[in-house]
């Protein structure tokens, strides 16, 4: 029998170049914030935010818009046609791993809307005492009716039932405030029992939710606003384990690592300046029943005709999760048209904004287009690597790590992969990695002929492309 040297030194000759992107973890580059798309003084503000915590614009972009949701919510309409209306209800993630300046991004935005919300508080004596006379001419005592709720702007429970009795109180509705280690929305007991929930909120459509030991709530209008932040691999998890549907409604900022900020100390003379654009925009905002409608109007809807073919088009190319994100991205470009209108035209007076043009629509295509979309696709990417494309990867890593000159699968099974496949996967993995020029089948120990090796030999250049390839680690 020919020794096990002629077999290498013949195998040689057929080697061809080991493909090493399999190894590449880096994640494509994503545009930074357009800002010049966003009027002033809110690009200042950002930029400002951006200096004095160090954070990245992407993230206080997030903030800015969901500002301007709480503000609005169902109190404010988008309307292209007489059957197609959108409400100003926005979804927003702020992704990034731990450390990368989420919270310090949002929290300028957060204290604002606190103000807000305690000058709204002020007047709730009003309300308390129309709530009461309510409840007596419907012939019970205030304590018999539903219980008076506060004016509220931001909520940090995501407990639907609880949820549900403050937005009765509040018909225009709430923003979601999720900073923290909490889960993804989407994920684990709040998403698998309230999916229905969770996307009636969205479109600020009525919902009943169930509550234990106490009667159903049901409200005509349960607009939900939500900002959050969250990392890499909680979504990855989440992302592969649930419905996509949830996720598809989230405009996504996820910048990657950034570059060491200085922190600056600016004055905070733009905040009162921004604080009364929201006070304006809260005055603006109605209820859900009679809201205020910003009409798009004809030549708005000539170009958001053209956005929507070109989206169609894409739509049709696209799969899995991007694919389900791109068939809603009608009705966020539509959102974003609002809320751009209403961050140039409101100035701190109360009146009424214009109608939506080409200008409006055209730059919230171009936010949602060279922006957004970028970064949805990032994300959906990364949580579309199978089990199978992870153990490729783990493998050949591991081949490249180790430098042997022979493997045999169950090697592979036991050390590279720590018992995690089965025989059958282990092969499939070797299969993978022979199309990728990693190994071969070893002949030398095949037992009969017909059947798989169980033997490998594994490419010399594995061993002088180990220090180079490290950057893809």
């Amino acid at each position: 029998m020919p020794s096990h040297a002629f077999y290498l030194q013949k195998s040689k000759d057929n080697w061809r170049d080991p493909d090493l992107s399999v190894l590449d973890r880096r994640r494509g580059p994503v545009p930074a914030v357009p800002l010049a798309l966003l009027p002033q003084p809110w690009r200042d503000w950002i930029i400002d935010t951006e200096r004095a915590t160090g954070a990245p614009a992407d993230y206080v972009l997030q903030a800015v818009l969901a500002g301007v949701a709480a503000m609005c919510g169902a109190g404010v309409r988008v309307r292209v046609t007489p059957a197609w209306d959108e409400p100003l209800v926005l979804w927003l993630a702020a992704v990034g791993e731990p450390s990368t300046g989420k919270s310090a991004a949002l929290a300028p935005m957060r204290r604002l809307l606190d103000v807000i919300e305690q000058e709204l508080q002020l007047g709730d004596e009003e309300r308390r005492a129309a709530h009461d006379e309510k409840g007596k001419a419907n012939g019970g005592s205030s304590a018999s009716a539903a219980p008076f709720m506060p004016s509220q702007v931001v909520a940090a429970d995501a407990d639907p039932a609880g949820l549900a009795d403050i937005v009765a109180g509040n018909p225009r509705g709430l923003l979601l405030w999720r900073d923290g280690p909490a889960a993804w929305i989407g994920g684990g007991e709040e998403g698998d029992g309230h999916r229905a929930t969770w996307r009636a909120a969205w479109d600020a459509r009525a919902v009943t939710v169930m509550r234990p030991r106490q009667p159903a709530r049901s409200v005509r209008h349960f607009p939900l606003s939500i900002i959050e932040t969250i990392r890499p691999e909680p979504l990855k998890e989440s992302l592969c384990a649930a419905d996509d549907g949830l996720a598809a409604r989230f405009l996504f900022a996820w910048p990657g690592p950034q570059p060491y900020r200085a922190l600056e100390v600016l004055e905070r003379s733009r905040d009162e300046e921004i604080l009364q654009r929201l006070r304006a925009l809260s005055r603006l905002a109605r209820s859900p029943d009679d809201p205020c409608v910003l009409e798009v109007d004809a030549r708005g809807r000539a170009a958001l005709d053209g956005a929507l073919g070109r989206l169609h088009a894409e739509r049709q190319k696209a799969e899995g999760p991007e694919a389900t994100w791109l068939g809603l991205s009608r009705s966020l470009i539509v959102r974003l048209a609002g809320a751009l209108e209403l961050l140039g035209s409101i100035d701190g007076k109360v009146k009424r904004p214009g109608t939506i043009g080409t200008e409006q629509v055209e730059a919230a295509a171009t936010l949602w287009r060279d922006y957004y979309w970028p970064h949805a696709k990032a994300v959906f990417d990364s949580a579309e690597l199978s089990d199978h494309s992870k153990r490729v990867r783990r493998v050949a890593r591991w081949l490249l790590d180790r430098q042997l000159k022979t493997v045999s699968r169950e090697d592979i099974r036991r050390r590279a992969l720590s018992m995690s496949a089965t025989a059958d996967e282990t092969e499939s993995v070797l299969q993978r990695l022979h199309y990728l020029g990693f190994v071969q089948p070893d002949l030398a120990y095949r037992d009969k002929p017909g059947r798989p090796t169980t033997h490998w030999l594994v490419n010399p250049a594995l061993a002088e492309t180990a220090k180079p390839v490290a950057e893809f680690a």
